[in-house]
């Protein structure tokens, strides 16, 4: 009878634990949120009924390292503002200075817990101080993991950051190459690898993939995604049929100027077929483009690996002898898309052509033609795409002409995806092509470069896709470009920064901006969502850490719904079931007790 007794006590204690408990407390752990690079977090506390009630809880301000202070007249410092979107892990938000120091915050109360600042003095000299800005964090088990700028990978404890792992100088030695690379994408991780690659596409960098045991930190597989320097005959012959290209004899030519195809972009990770998804980048448009007459495999590509051999699986290639740098930045994302024939796994990449690819995700094949989108008297010159372009194109033939998107897109930042719809942010900005002497791998050799017209207006829009139904849903201009900040989406709100520092809420059913709020720094980062330890959802914004309006160290803030409104009710409610949980927790274990001490007496 008394173990009746029990078992209904316990049962009646669960009662009083909540059916949504822990759903609030959503964690960040990568860099767009999770593994598929959605930039999508389920919470719907702060939601577009509430959005516009945030008030500011605390705000940190991002230090110069000592190395840095040096005469700003110099063009040394500072770099390109904080890139970082923070992640937020058990009440601790993480995120990354302009300087790749990596600083540990308390999410309630906005003190500093710890910070790690690596060994990187030589990257104060004027061609590398511009590559300082650490752009993704991954949290992996119970540590946190970057790539600081001289390609060293470093994991440090969450709680007081002290380093457990260390795998130094990972761009040395790449097989095929003379060039230079500099580190600023976290690593990924898959069974017992991790997976890491660097940027260098204008430093002459070979495009590379490579993956370390994690135990004894051997190199396991590298691949590459352009030939050596000199070429190679054949190059691509092999995997050319794995894509959308047919073999063109001699690609890439022979020339020891080749380069780029380097991966700058977020790493997408499907668990259940066992594949990796990357962007390959643009071919070195520095030099003649002539010179390197075909496709040019396998850059300007979506690309699918096998993360256990590096093997490549397949690839689409949707900018074939690219002149103008047209890769697809930021990021890959893998979703389901329930089309009228069923829900499907697919690859969506967005270009700075401004086109959407939305992919089969295990073959690679076209779901449906490209969708084009941006302002409708936009031209892209020399729109190459697959084996119909010309294969020799220079860019003599395109001096002095405007191009439409420029180089820095079209898109450029991330875009999000949740139920079907893709919201891709761009910048309506247009360039032309000059000619002129570059210093190039130690040497002045005949290049070009890309000169951003100011002439017109420029700007962002925001475009809503349905991805089932091929359709533009809806569109949204800013009066600001959108550069390298991403967006994330949650509770029926879309969160967007633009380059001038705007914070915009917009309503993701129908695109209507709900608020601004403009902060005067530099846009240059991803906002991020997450609890801090008392349950209360809160909203992180990175700003500044540029010479721009004047804001060279940079900023976080934390933006939280006051108490005295009543839409956060459910915070109280969140902190109001914890405490009935662990009271009924309590109650059942002295409940146990008693029982089975009275059982003893009885006996």
């Amino acid at each position: 009878m008394k173990i009746i007794s029990l078992i209904f006590l316990i049962l009646i204690s669960t009662l009083f634990i909540p059916a949504n408990f822990g759903q609030e407390h959503q964690q960040w752990t990568h860099p767009a949120y999770d593994e598929w690079n959605s930039g999508h977090n389920p919470q719907n506390i702060i939601n577009s009924d509430n959005v516009d009630n945030l008030e500011l809880k605390w705000m940190y301000n991002f230090r110069i390292p000592p190395s840095f202070f040096v005469d700003y007249e110099d063009g040394i410092v500072p770099p390109e503002g904080i890139q970082t979107t923070p992640l937020v892990y058990n009440g601790i938000v993480y995120v990354a200075s302009g300087y790749n120091e990596l600083i540990a915050i308390e999410a309630s109360s906005g003190r500093e817990l710890w910070t790690f600042s690596p060994d990187i003095s030589q990257y104060t000299t004027t061609s590398w101080a511009k590559r300082l800005a650490t752009r993704s964090l991954t949290i992996h088990e119970n540590a946190i993991y970057y790539q600081t700028s001289e390609c060293s990978i470093y994991g440090l404890d969450l709680y007081d950051g002290k380093i457990v792992f260390h795998l130094p100088n990972t761009c040395d030695n790449i097989p095929g190459t003379s060039g230079k690379y500099f580190g600023t994408f976290s690593p990924i991780f898959y069974d017992n690898l991790i997976i890491t690659r660097a940027q260098g596409n204008a430093f002459g960098g070979r495009g590379f993939v490579s993956a370390y045991d994690l135990d004894t930190k051997e190199l396991v597989w590298q691949w590459f995604s352009v030939p050596p320097e000199g070429g190679q005959t054949n190059w691509g012959k092999q995997d050319a049929s794995k894509g959308n290209i047919e073999f063109y004899p001699d690609d890439w030519g022979y020339t020891d100027l080749i380069a780029g195809g380097t991966s700058w972009g977020l790493i997408a990770i499907d668990r259940d077929s066992g594949l990796l998804y990357l962007l390959a980048g643009e071919p070195s448009n520095q030099f003649d483009a002539a010179l390197r007459p075909g496709p040019n495999l396998f850059s300007n590509s979506v690309i699918a690996l096998n993360p256990l051999s590096g093997e490549l699986v397949w690839y689409y290639q949707f900018s074939t002898h690219d002149v103008n740098n047209h890769d697809a930045g930021w990021k890959v994302i893998l979703g389901n898309v329930d089309f009228d024939m069923g829900s499907k796994k697919v690859i969506m990449a967005a270009s700075k052509s401004n086109d959407l690819y939305v992919l089969d995700a295990l073959t690679g094949d076209p779901i449906y033609d490209p969708v084009h989108f941006g302002p409708p008297d936009y031209n892209t010159l020399n729109d190459n795409t697959e084996s119909d372009s010309d294969m020799e194109a220079s860019q003599l033939k395109y001096l002095d002409e405007k191009f439409c998107p420029s180089h820095l897109g079209g898109v450029f930042a991330g875009p999000a995806f949740l139920d079907n719809v893709i919201f891709i942010p761009s910048q309506n900005i247009c360039a032309s092509v000059f000619e002129r002497k570059i210093f190039y791998k130690d040497e002045i050799i005949d290049g070009y470069v890309y000169r951003l017209d100011f002439s017109q207006i420029t700007n962002g829009s925001v475009y809503a896709i349905d991805v089932s139904q091929r359709e533009l849903k809806w569109q949204l201009d800013i009066p600001n470009r959108i550069q390298s900040a991403a967006l994330v989406v949650s509770g029926d709100t879309l969160f967007l920064m633009d380059r001038s520092g705007t914070l915009h809420y917009i309503d993701s059913e129908n695109g209507n901006v709900i608020s601004s709020i403009s902060f005067h720094a530099l846009g240059s980062a991803g906002v991020s969502i997450g609890a801090d330890s008392y349950g209360e959802m809160t909203l992180f914004v990175p700003v500044g850490g540029s010479q721009l309006f004047g804001t060279r160290s940079g900023s976080l803030l934390a933006f939280g719904i006051s108490d005295n409104i009543e839409n956060t009710s459910s915070f109280q409610s969140l902190r109001n079931t914890q405490t009935l949980f662990v009271i009924a927790i309590f109650v059942s274990v002295i409940s146990l007790i008693f029982a089975l001490v009275t059982r003893r007496i009885i006996r």
